[in-house]
């Protein structure tokens, strides 16, 4: 049976949109092997919810400390007044999650990938830990989507995944959708509730569109990325390319089917200007282009420069979300963007590596 969160809506089964939410969150359960799930208005409403649902007054909740605002905020303000205590703590270090667990806490919650530093976490050995220590453990997928891991399957009890980036390919929706374990799923309804608001009828169809081509799409975009970040590797422009690799985490062979079409790299200290680079990822327009952002100038905005720079987010890291559209265009244009500003500031390619291109 699946657990659906009580609403007063119009839609009836009778509509060509009718059931389209129930559809959603079946579809969705069924990726990740559940038995079921929630169609929530919002990812920080779904989150919020969640750890209200699987925590007591003066329990606490061991945090990724990659959470960025505004459910950061959230989690250490309106938590807190709720009788709440969060610790964030860098979840790839298992020495510092085993550290930060204390007799009150309920549950660990991590990203399965973190943005926009692309740090992936260890899930199956923080979910041993979990289970040891009667831990609940918490997993925001979104960046990874059910099409390339299923954190139920590593041991997490709950998942909890924004709809964008992947799941509503055409960014049209803006929801959440919550799947895990049965017996916590009412209780993550019933706080759900508390909050108010629903996923109209239109955007559930939408979403539901959306979904039947996740898989397609996620094997598009993560190809493409691998070839993107292969040649920014490349590029005399580039210092640091962040995008996660079988190489570098072997242990991901056994859970993840790849990872996604997110990356972000760095360009040199000497690069000041990047709105060519920013307009050469910006693809075709299309919803299922490449997308670009500065985290320094939009979701770390609001942090001090000192903050920023201890967390990694230097004005210099540029976002990517890799599109569904030719990646030898993306590429050409990435090329001709980074030599331009290698070439305002003076610098020949061949002087900065030995000539090597992408």
């Amino acid at each position: 049976m699946t657990v659906r969160q009580t609403t007063t809506s119009t839609t009836t089964t009778d509509s060509p949109t009718g059931g389209a939410a129930r559809r959603v969150e079946d579809t969705f359960a069924a990726l990740h092997g559940a038995e079921a799930a929630l169609l929530v208005p919002g990812p920080v409403a779904a989150t919020t919810a969640v750890l209200l649902a699987l925590t007591n007054p003066g329990g606490h909740i061991v945090a990724s400390d990659q959470t960025c605002d505004p459910l950061r905020a959230v989690l250490t303000e309106e938590l807190t007044g709720l009788g709440r205590t969060v610790t964030f703590v860098d979840c790839a270090d298992m020495d510092a999650v085993t550290a930060a667990v204390e007799p009150a806490t309920q549950v660990v919650y991590t990203q399965s990938l973190s943005d926009p530093l692309m740090r992936l976490y260890p899930l199956n050995d923080i979910a041993i830990h979990a289970q040891m220590n009667d831990l609940l453990l918490v997993v925001d997928n979104t960046n990874l989507s059910p099409a390339q891991l299923r954190p139920l399957e590593a041991g997490a009890v709950v998942v909890v995944e924004d709809t964008s980036p992947y799941l509503d390919g055409w960014g049209e929706v803006g929801a959440a959708l919550v799947t895990g374990l049965g017996r916590y799923l009412p209780r993550i309804q019933e706080q759900c509730a508390r909050f108010g608001g629903e996923v109209d009828s239109w955007a559930a169809h939408l979403l539901e569109r959306s979904l039947s081509t996740l898989h397609l799409r996620l094997a598009a975009q993560r190809a493409g990325a691998e070839r993107v970040a292969e040649a920014l590797r490349a590029h005399p422009a580039v210092s640091a390319v962040h995008r996660p690799s079988f190489d570098e985490s072997p242990w991901a062979l056994e859970t993840h089917e790849g990872f996604g079409g997110l990356l972000s790299f760095e360009v040199g200290p000497e690069i000041r200007d990047l709105s060519a680079v920013l307009d050469a990822c910006r693809g075709d327009g299309t919803p299922l282009a490449t997308a670009a952002r500065l985290p320094a100038r939009t979701t770390h905005a609001h942090l001090s420069e000192r903050v920023r720079r201890e967390a990694g987010v230097s004005r210099r890291l540029v976002r990517l979300a890799v599109g569904v559209e030719d990646c030898d265009a993306l590429l050409r244009g990435l090329r001709r963007a980074l030599d331009a500003c290698l070439a305002e500031n003076g610098l020949a390619e061949n002087d900065r590596n030995g000539g090597a291109r992408c």
